[in-house]
């Protein structure tokens, strides 16, 4: 999709969907007919035009895909471990689930067949895909990539007191 028809369909979406009137998605059209997408949803929400459920309505629409908000969701990271974070963070797409041989992923352009097929070159599974915001995608790989550097800070802080706390205690004398 062109970025122009993405705007178009965006605009058709807001109008459908009772966010602007037509005249309100000319306007818009006009104005973000040769921007990025990603530009265009980030400006939306940075400006309050939209907020993430209305965005997530309108990106369903384009698409003709469910949507899903990955905000506050704790993916599973076996899952994530089958692929390499730059893929992850340069297609903003993330793996949901795996169930009956199906993998569910998310993506912020399910229209890149690129992406579908590096996902095949790293699984065999049926993908099944949904689309999500792009800002909350690369957000939750952040996150959980910190969370693996977070993890292994405290496990090696725990291991450092365990070493501590033995070397205190062979320093104790029993008396009988």
């Amino acid at each position: 999709m062109t970025k122009h028809h993405f705007v178009s369909k965006v605009a058709q979406a807001f109008v459908k969907l009772k966010v602007m009137s037509e005249t309100e998605a000319e306007s818009f059209e006009k104005e973000f007919s040769g921007r990025a997408k990603d530009r265009v949803d980030e400006f939306l929400l940075e400006e309050g035009i939209v907020d993430r459920a209305t965005l997530l309505k309108v990106l369903q629409s384009v698409y003709g895909r469910p949507s899903y908000d990955v905000r506050g969701y704790f993916f599973n990271h076996q899952i994530l471990m089958l692929f390499p974070k730059d893929f992850l963070e340069n297609k903003a797409v993330i793996p949901l689930d795996i169930e009956d041989d199906i993998l569910t992923v998310i993506v912020s352009n399910p229209e890149d067949d690129e992406t579908l097929s590096i996902i095949g070159n790293y699984v065999p599974y049926s993908v099944e895909v949904m689309v999500g915001i792009r800002r909350d995608i690369l957000d939750a790989i952040e996150e959980y990539y910190d969370e693996d550097v977070a993890t292994a800070d405290i496990e090696d802080e725990d291991s450092e007191e365990v070493d501590e706390l033995a070397e205190d205690e062979s320093d104790i004398i029993d008396i009988y």
